[in-house]
């Protein structure tokens, strides 16, 4: 999946949820997100295997694997065949590369609090259970209970430092952080 194939998921599913008889915008950041984990994931593959993103980018090794299938035998749990990337991505990716390409998402602190409540609304969406509910309140609401909003009205509501809706905020970082991934600042 490359950055272009992202930009246009995003565009399609803001394009659908803008929709007057639509104005699901918490369906469209579910899609979004998924597509994105699987951007993550591919990308992470790719570069474990010593294979540039489409910029060219190729990260320094600490661990080179010979290909995927060795790759995903290290990230596999047990006899699971399914791979949390995302968890294993933020757990592990520190320790196969020198300087770390999935750092900008976890050591800056803007992109670090955006990617933890898109994280938390995805699973609020997805599951809508107790622990996916106080996670969400806990990032998104202050740990205030009484603030609660359903996601759709929560992305509604206006981010404070830009002022955009915060399911433009959130898509806006998306962007971004698949943009520094594939291509690094020096």
């Amino acid at each position: 999946m490359t950055t272009n194939e992202i930009k246009n998921v995003i565009m399609l599913w803001s394009n659908w949820a803008s929709n007057s008889h639509v104005q699901r915008y918490d369906i469209a950041l579910l899609k979004i997100w998924i597509q994105f984990e699987r951007f993550m994931s591919d990308l992470i593959i790719a570069y474990s295997t010593g294979k540039p993103s489409e910029k060219g980018y190729l990260p320094t090794l600490k661990i080179k694997f010979q290909d995927e299938e060795q790759f995903n035998a290290f990230m596999r749990e047990g006899n699971k065949k399914y791979i949390e990337y995302l968890s294993k991505i933020e757990k592990l990716s520190k320790h196969i590369f020198v300087n770390d390409p999935f750092d900008i998402i976890f050591l800056d602190a803007a992109n670090k609090t955006a990617y933890e409540q898109i994280k938390a609304l995805r699973n609020y969406i997805a599951h809508e259970s107790g622990e996916a509910k106080s996670k969400l309140i806990n990032l998104c609401f202050n740990g205030n209970p009484n603030n609660f909003l359903e996601p759709n009205d929560f992305l509604l509501t206006r981010e404070r430092s830009t002022k955009n809706t915060y399911y433009t905020y959130y898509t806006t970082i998306i962007q971004n952080i698949v943009d520094l991934l594939v291509n690094p600042p020096i």
